[in-house]
């Protein structure tokens, strides 16, 4: 007998099998095996993401935002540090914060509120990297414009961006029987790839399944959307 919990315990008491999502998520959150009744809940952790009844990504941007605070703290002492430089400093918000707080993102479909919250939480870690700026005998914090000049205009949603349409490449070059592209291609279109096809207009790229068979044009591709002023 196994227990199917995830992370958080979503299930109290043993099972002969782990439930579909359809019977995790019914109406009543209640399961029946036999008869047995286990109680369910609105959420759990997966793969280090939170899941909800309504497969909304909100709750688990704020989750990973979370994550992604305790990682900043956990390295403040660096970050405010003088005798780090500012380069310095750079990698190691992106070699140590951020991949916490995107952690998953490759499948995340944002809307503008939960964009506007990872801008909020990047600017935050940014404004004390960088420090503020002195005008005469007051100082003041850095404005979003100033930021976004020193990072080139790659902020964390445009990382996510790329990071999705690598995976949507990635699976594309996958055998014709893998479960993730079966799940891509067998389906009706999710709002996820619809996202991800909607920048790739935006980039103005052309013929993108041709392009995404081929590693070096996709490398491109991605690389682009880092730093593309339109996503």
């Amino acid at each position: 007998m196994g227990m199917f919990s995830g992370e958080s315990g979503a299930w109290r008491g043993n099972i002969l099998r782990k439930p579909a999502l359809s019977e995790v998520f019914c109406s009543r959150l209640i399961l029946k095996v036999g008869d047995k009744i286990f109680e369910g809940l609105s959420s759990f952790r997966y793969l280090g993401n939170v899941i909800d009844k309504e497969g909304r990504i909100s709750e688990c941007v704020k989750d990973r935002i979370q994550a992604g605070n305790k990682a900043y703290a956990a390295n403040y002492h660096m970050l405010k540090s003088k005798i780090i430089k500012r380069s310095v400093k750079m990698q190691i918000y992106k070699t140590v914060v951020r991949p916490v707080a995107t952690y998953g993102s490759e499948t995340w479909t944002l809307t503008k509120s939960d964009e506007n919250s990872l801008r909020i939480f990047e600017r935050k870690i940014l404004r004390n990297i960088y420090g503020p700026v002195q005008e005469g005998e007051t100082w003041r914090i850095r404005y979003n414009e100033e930021l976004n000049r020193f990072i080139t205009g790659k902020d964390i949603v445009k990382f996510i961006k790329a990071q999705r349409i690598r995976w949507l490449g990635h699976v594309k070059r996958m055998e014709a029987g893998a479960m993730p592209r079966r799940m891509m291609e067998g389906r009706p279109r999710l709002r996820w790839m619809d996202d991800d096809v909607a920048d790739l207009r935006v980039m103005k790229i052309r013929q993108w399944t041709e392009k995404a068979e081929d590693r070096e044009q996709w490398r491109l591709v991605v690389k682009e959307a880092k730093a593309h002023p339109g996503l």
